[in-house]
């Protein structure tokens, strides 16, 4: 009796599995697409994959509404639903990064001829389930060797060769393009992640599987953000880390208990005050030990209350807010000639280059040895001003 119950149980949960993927695709694709058209606004090389993603996003959220109504059937081998999904991601999926790095590529006249042999196959089905076509049911070789002359399994291979074309075209066109100019490295690894995942579509197609298919939404849901992150990288980037609070004078533990009477926010921009006078003034952060638990002990404040500071002024977390003194402090030394070389790294607190270079491009949006040559161009440039001045 168990067992029965068990084998009526496991068609319900996959059924659930699939709705709950498919919940999950749809909305991260809406998120990626109003996120894009917003981005769209003020560059063009976002409107085709703000398109793409609002695309992915309504036939996800058609699939939804199909599992959600009815029990997944068995689909067997090369169902028609599944190649049209097949053709139409195989061939959004190959221009999709192309929009990233030349928008001018995807000209209207261009990409009707390049979708033209899949919009022609989608409509003949199209045609077919209007006019009440009985479409064959494939489920094993004998049922292919049955049905092969059949005009709509022609059309099923033709469908499956069609997508194969547009699938070689996600794996080529990103490394072609990558010889032509220049294009983020990202979009490569992008695009072999997109021919992999498409390529087990394609095993799913061939012979269906509810569990494939769910690791498949999943999968290429994932990549799709990982893109999506990656297009707005740059503009997170950009936005400004919080300016120093330049305080002359420390506040009393008298002024800061009396402000944490009266208001929260100032009780933090208190606190705040304080840890900065001790940063500019006492510069603690220039020895390789200082941490958090250093400057909780130099303040007064335990770890939460410095936190909820420093978080108040617009940091993340403490080791931010002492390796953005690190660095500020770098540049200091390095523009008046206290420091002649970037090996000196461990004078302003770093412990290993790397970590110097690291957090000098998280904050400054450059590479620290960018920065450095540009100083000493500057410098070069001076001198030779002053020379011919003499």
């Amino acid at each position: 009796m168990s067992c029965s119950r068990l084998a009526l149980s496991l068609p319900l949960v996959m059924d659930r599995l699939i709705l709950v993927t498919t919940e999950f695709a749809a909305v991260a694709h809406l998120m990626m697409s109003v996120v894009l058209f917003y981005f769209a606004r003020r560059s063009v090389s976002f409107l085709a994959q703000a398109w793409v993603m609002l695309i992915f996003c309504l036939m996800y959220g058609g699939a939804m509404l199909y599992v959600a109504m009815a029990p997944m059937p068995a689909l067997g081998v090369l169902h028609p639903v599944l190649l049209v999904y097949l053709l139409v991601c195989s061939f959004l999926q190959s221009i999709y990064p192309l929009g990233l790095c030349m928008p001018g590529y995807l000209q209207w006249g261009r990409m009707w001829g390049y979708a033209l042999p899949a919009i022609v196959l989608i409509c003949v089905y199209a045609v077919g389930v209007v006019l009440g076509s009985n479409f064959a049911q494939i489920f094993s070789g004998e049922d292919v060797r049955r049905y092969f002359l059949s005009g709509d399994v022609l059309l099923r291979l033709a469908a499956l060769l069609l997508s194969g074309y547009y699938i070689i075209n996600i794996f080529r066109l990103p490394h072609r393009l990558v010889r032509k100019m220049e294009i983020p490295g990202y979009l490569t690894v992008y695009g072999t992640l997109l021919g992999v995942i498409t390529i087990l579509f394609l095993v799913i197609t061939i012979r269906f599987s509810f569990s494939l298919l769910i690791v498949y939404i999943f999968l290429f849901t994932v990549v799709n953000l990982f893109l999506s992150f990656r297009i707005i990288r740059p503009v997170i980037e950009r936005i400004q880390w919080p300016d120093f609070h330049l305080v002359e004078t420390r506040p009393t533990s008298a002024e800061v208990s009396e402000s944490e009477r009266e208001d929260f926010n100032a009780a933090n921009l208190r606190r705040f005050e304080v840890m900065e006078y001790l940063m500019q003034h006492e510069k603690p952060f220039v020895d390789c030990l200082f941490n958090r638990d250093k400057l909780c002990r130099l303040s007064g404040f335990n770890r939460h209350l410095v936190l909820q500071s420093l978080r108040s002024q617009g940091y993340n977390d403490i080791h931010e807010y002492i390796n953005r003194y690190r660095v500020a402090e770098m540049k200091r030394m390095l523009t008046v000639g206290e420091m002649t070389d970037l090996k000196q790294f461990e004078r302003v607190g770093f412990r290993a280059q790397k970590t110097a270079e690291v957090n000098f491009e998280r904050y400054e949006n450059c590479s620290l040895q960018e920065w450095y040559n540009a100083l000493l161009a500057m410098r070069e440039k001076a001198s030779l001003e002053s020379e011919k001045g003499a």
